[in-house]
């Protein structure tokens, strides 16, 4: 077997979008992230394609990079997972989240955690999971739940 080269860390996250503009917006509100605009990524002709943004808590940039077609085909899917402290966490991410109008789902009974689920604007799907463990038995796991099977964002009053 070969040693492999050390890796130290991730470098950033990309998210796909179809309105780049709409999406920098969001994230900035619902996520407090903040835009690297030094690091933008403009084409030759002018183009703004992607930003960086930073944010808090994460210590790992986000990417968003306007690309409509995967936008549309990660709609319903959860590529990635924020941890929180413990299930109050969560209910103030629900009290910020209602706040602002934006949809998301109940607090959810996870494999070990509670899970909070928040749908972007392209219906890619973000996850706030506690790092507390909730002690309840895989039998209270809310596997039925639309929120986490694929497909359209489910309703909600949020």
């Amino acid at each position: 077997m070969t040693d492999l080269p050390a890796v130290r860390g991730l470098h950033h996250i990309k998210i796909p979008v179809s309105d780049l503009g709409r999406s920098i917006a969001w994230y900035t509100s619902v996520l407090s992230a903040r835009r690297r605009e030094a690091l933008d990524h403009i084409a030759l002709d002018g183009t703004l394609f992607a930003v960086i943004l930073d944010v808090p808590g994460t210590g790992v940039p986000l990417e968003l990079r306007s690309d409509p077609v995967s936008a549309g085909r990660l709609s319903g899917f959860d590529p990635l997972t924020f941890l929180v402290h413990d299930r109050a966490a969560l209910d103030g991410w629900i009290h910020h989240l209602d706040g602002l109008g934006v949809a998301h789902s109940p607090v959810l009974v996870a494999m070990t955690g509670y899970l909070l689920v928040v749908p972007d604007p392209d219906g890619v799907r973000l996850r706030f999971y506690t790092g507390e463990a909730h002690g309840l038995g895989p039998e209270r796991v809310d596997f039925a739940s639309a929120w986490l099977r694929p497909g359209p964002v489910p309703h909600t009053t949020a």
